[in-house]
């Protein structure tokens, strides 16, 4: 199939209005019937390789991408050897010239079951209620996978130009994405020239609009060890004279961050 040749803006609209109703008709019952899965990540799940949950959320969501029937659009389902797996989908850009890539990036591994749920609700038993889907990874990440191709598919029915689409859908995200970079090395070639990521992945301060996340605080994790002396020594005896570990480990902390300002 290819598309035709955009000549014309977004309304948006007719984007809300279209992609509301392909998202109460097409992507809820698909959301409902993945928070069914108990697909947890590795970290949480040592055997979810032979249960095969991932396998089939994996399964799922590529099955539902090709069924849209988007022009320019492949997918598959990518596994390396002892890793778990990957949902790969590229959509050709509407013009030819248009060279670089846009990438959108998604997980469909869950968190596991915690405590807390209401009486009538849980985390694998999906509950529709007031406009709001309960239940364990609907939020967190299954429906990336759904709102990117149902941009995607708006664009193209308003006729609107995109360039190149490649979606990356990971399976360990919740386990630190230990999975992720071997993937993205053996996929560098087909990524292609990424310009812009779309990480379909954050949160909202409220429900009434979209909420666009543009940067992230990181976190850098290791060990520090401060060593003195090659053997203990009574308090009574080295106080004072030796120097403390503990002072010197803030020493080394502050010039990192400013511990009476935070900067």
């Amino acid at each position: 199939m290819n598309a035709r040749i955009p000549t014309q803006a977004l309304q948006p609209a007719q984007a809300l209005e279209s992609v509301s109703r392909v998202w109460d008709e097409r992507i809820v019952p698909q959301l409902t019937d993945y928070i069914r899965i108990p697909a947890k990540s590795p970290m949480f799940e040592s055997g979810w390789a032979d249960l095969g949950y991932l396998d089939t959320v994996v399964r799922n969501a590529a099955a539902w991408v090709e069924a849209q029937q988007v022009a320019g659009l492949t997918a598959e389902v990518v596994r390396l050897p002892g890793r778990t797996p990957v949902l790969l989908f590229e959509i050709a850009a509407t013009r030819p010239a248009s060279s670089q890539t846009v990438l959108m990036y998604g997980h469909l591994d869950k968190q596991p079951e915690f405590s807390g749920w209401r009486a009538d609700l849980g985390p694998w038993t999906p509950h529709y209620e007031d406009g709001k889907l309960y239940g364990r990874g609907g939020a967190d990440d299954g429906y990336a996978v759904y709102a990117s191709i149902a941009a995607v598919q708006e664009l193209q029915r308003q006729g609107v130009p995109h360039p190149r689409i490649v979606g990356l859908i990971e399976t360990s995200e919740e386990s630190g994405s230990r999975d992720l970079l071997p993937y993205i090395d053996a996929l560098k070639t087909r990524l292609g020239d990424v310009a812009l990521v779309v990480c379909l992945d954050s949160g909202a301060g409220n429900y009434d609009q979209l909420w666009l996340t543009t940067s992230l605080r990181g976190m850098a994790s290791g060990t520090l060890k401060v060593e003195i002396l090659t053997e203990g020594i009574h308090s009574g005896d080295a106080s004072g004279l030796v120097p403390s570990s503990f002072r010197i480990m803030r020493q080394v902390l502050d010039r990192l961050e400013d511990s009476a300002t935070g900067r």
